[in-house]
């Protein structure tokens, strides 16, 4: 993956593959029927260059490189084969553009062990043919800028006789759910792809930034480093140290003067090395100037990733952790309902901090993909041999029944570890069978897995409307039964599975009264907690079943409590019918008080108490749940220290700690329970009228 490599094979889509109707056709990096070409090509001359015993005599770099096509001439970027839009190795996806990982790491490297080189040691020893040459190199410009740059001036400059030199090879993923192979619009002066450009740029200017994010954070991984800065608001210590501010920091941190001055040294040092067609006796830093002339233009007209205000207009200010189980019917063709689940996965944020997602056959509720907080795990687990080898057909009672059990035990798990709150729990049907048999066995599973595991949210995504036929096996049948069009190469998925990612999202994270277990026969939670963690101007959304505080207890509360660690304040909101509270938010036709909020300094504590939360429902089914949200109030400045510096539990370093308490939280389970007091009531009603 840090490697970039250019594969011009024919692959037997060219006419089409660089059209924008086909940029999901291809799913491959070639057809099978090419695979025999994936060989290593061996040059007859290194073979010639060996002993009798097989080794080589004595190494000649010009034997060191692969064959060409152009005119039997070596160099060092080859495009084996004929293709038209080759692929790209080593480009990973980012919302902001296509990113050359090997630069990216290459320039972070540099800059944490920063050098001068002497022009003449890179040399090794030659002598150089250019005047007016610096005399040492500073190692994080070849390592990013200035290498790519010296190599598109020496290919085309001597290998092509190019006296403009041409910066720039655009090109577009193969889809959009899952992003897998980078293809080139071009084949011709492939030295400096664009994202080649964007993992220089961004590489240099962090490498440029380590010695003071270090000096803020010395324990720093390099993870949380690229996590920081590829994420949508707060940047590295900065808010404008963002992969969406990268036209600007491009202007911050790179001079036109500097950087053709890097390259001018390191071309003419490269030139003693790098085997090409012929030497340039003068022009070089003609050609050189060119070059950056041309970078610095591409960079500002072509490169149109999106921006800082486009980044967080498009994205959430909260972020979501769920274990999401899906229910998966084989009927789906594995080209159509992959992407739907890719894009499921980046959308609910798969990750060591974030969701979990496990897949289960529809048949009958076994594992296709067990457990995992691992975006790569899942891909390479959840295969189109995987989805071949899944029963066929939809088993509802089956498959219920053993949901059930599954989260049942999990709740008996919880109770042992004394586990308070966490991810929500989903599980989402995805059917493209129809219509599917409901009947009263399916339906009394339904029943008592809503019941038992208060939770979770079961949700109905169906290829046909499925409206009546399932309407009585969820808690809202209007939100949590969709009909979806899921379209081969994951066409327009985007817009498919919206209504689904926006019904997981608004599903809060647990808090929960772990003596209950499976069976809600525990007695009071008594006084226990959690910590949690908000990043700097986002927000946490939580929900409590009432389930936990049906009765009038006097006692019942939630509590968030802080110690100081962290910039701003806290807000906390609840609502009893807003699922996502938050300060000043106007909704059409609810009362004014319908979301409560409250400030929290950087130390104290926000009581919300549950006394008669449930007083005007007569059943645990009718009374609605708590809404809680906890946002960070903050300045510009809150993310420019480092407050939590443990990595497994904090996934950014500013991260805001908060303590999640609950007190006094009792247990009671079933839609039908009824208030004791409406008990008493009717009792008394009956003996009243026997008297009489």
């Amino acid at each position: 993956m840090l490697s970039t490599t250019v594969d011009a094979r024919l692959r037997g889509d060219e006419s089409s593959c660089n059209q924008l109707s086909q940029y999901r056709a291809l799913r491959s990096g070639r057809s099978p029927r090419s695979i025999s070409d994936d060989v290593e090509i061996i040059d007859k001359s290194v073979l010639k260059s060996t002993g009798k015993n097989g080794q080589m005599n004595h190494f000649n770099p010009n034997d060191d490189v692969e064959f060409t096509s152009y005119d039997g001439v070596k160099s060092a970027r080859q495009l084996l084969g004929d293709s038209q839009c080759p692929l790209l190795g080593g480009a990973v996806f980012s919302q902001w553009g296509a990113i050359s990982a090997g630069h990216l790491i290459a320039g972070v490297a540099a800059g944490a062990q920063p050098q001068q080189v002497p022009v003449l040691e890179l040399a090794k020893g030659s002598v150089l043919n250019y005047n007016n040459v610096q005399q040492t190199v500073t190692s994080l410009f070849p390592a990013t800028l200035s290498g790519d740059l010296a190599e598109a001036v020496l290919i085309q400059g001597t290998d092509r006789g190019s006296s403009a030199i041409s910066i720039g090879t655009a090109g577009n993923w193969n889809s959009t759910q899952p992003p897998r192979h980078y293809m080139l619009h071009s084949r011709t002066n492939v030295e400096m792809t664009d994202p080649e450009i964007r993992g220089d740029i961004d590489g240099f200017v962090l490498g440029s930034a380590v010695p003071s994010a270090l000096g803020t954070f010395s324990t720093m991984r390099l993870s949380q480093y690229l996590d920081m800065f590829y994420s949508a608001r707060n940047g590295v210590f900065n808010p404008v140290l963002r992969a969406c501010n990268r036209r600007d920091l491009i202007q911050q941190y790179i001079t036109s003067t500097n950087l053709a001055s890097e390259t001018f040294a390191f071309a003419a040092a490269l030139d003693t090395n790098m085997p090409l067609r012929g030497t340039i006796i003068g022009g070089l830093e003609q050609l050189v100037n060119s070059a950056v002339n041309n970078f610095q233009s591409y960079t500002s007209n072509n490169l149109n990733d999106m921006s800082c205000v486009t980044t967080e207009a498009v994205s959430v200010d909260f972020r979501l952790r769920t274990n999401l189980y899906i229910v998966l019917d084989s009927m789906w063709e594995y080209n159509a309902v992959y992407p739907a689940i890719s894009y499921l996965v980046d959308a609910i944020e798969v990750g060591k901090y974030g969701s979990s997602i496990t897949v289960l056959n529809a048949f009958n509720g076994n594992a296709v993909v067990n457990t995992t907080f691992s975006p790569a795990e899942f891909h390479s687990n959840y295969t189109l041999a995987a989805h071949q080898n899944m029963l066929t057909g939809v088993n509802l009672l089956t498959t219920l029944t053993n949901i059930r059990v599954m989260m049942q035990a999990r709740l008996g798990d919880e109770s042992l570890v004394n586990y308070v709150g966490g991810n929500s729990t989903v599980v989402l049907f995805l059917l493209n069978s129809g219509p599917v048999q409901n009947n009263e066995q399916v339906f009394e599973q339904a029943r008592l897995l809503n019941e038992t595991v208060p939770d979770l949210r079961l949700i109905f995504a169906t290829s046909t409307n499925q409206f009546d036929n399932l309407w009585n096996l969820v808690r809202d049948m209007h939100n949590d039964i969709r009909q979806v069009a899921l379209s081969p190469g994951g066409i327009n998925v985007e817009i498919a599975m919206s209504g689904i990612v926006e019904r997981i999202q608004s599903v809060g994270r647990r808090i929960i009264n772990p003596t209950c277990g499976s069976h809600f026969t525990g007695g009071p939670s008594g006084t226990r907690q959690f910590d949690d963690f908000v990043e700097p101007g986002y927000i946490n959304f939580y929900s409590v079943s009432p389930n936990y505080f049906f009765t009038n207890n006097a006692n019942s509360r939630i509590r968030i409590a802080r110690s100081g660690a962290g910039t701003g304040s806290l807000i906390i909101c609840h609502s009893r019918v807003v699922v996502h509270p938050r300060r000043n938010a106007t909704i059409v036709g609810l009362e004014e008080n319908a979301v409560i909020c409250q400030t929290l300094a950087s130390s104290g504590n926000v009581e919300i108490s549950l006394q008669g939360a449930c007083d005007p429902y007569w059943t645990i089914g009718q009374c609605p749940m708590l809404y809680l949200s906890v946002q960070s109030d903050t300045s510009g400045n809150a993310a420019s220290s480092a407050v939590c510096t443990d990595p497994s539990v904090c996934r950014f370093p500013y991260n805001i700690r908060y303590q999640v308490q609950i007190e006094e939280l009792l247990c009671f389970s079933g839609s039908g329970t009824i208030r004791a007091s409406v008990i008493f009531m009717f009792a008394a009603l009956f003996i009243s009228i026997f008297r009489l």
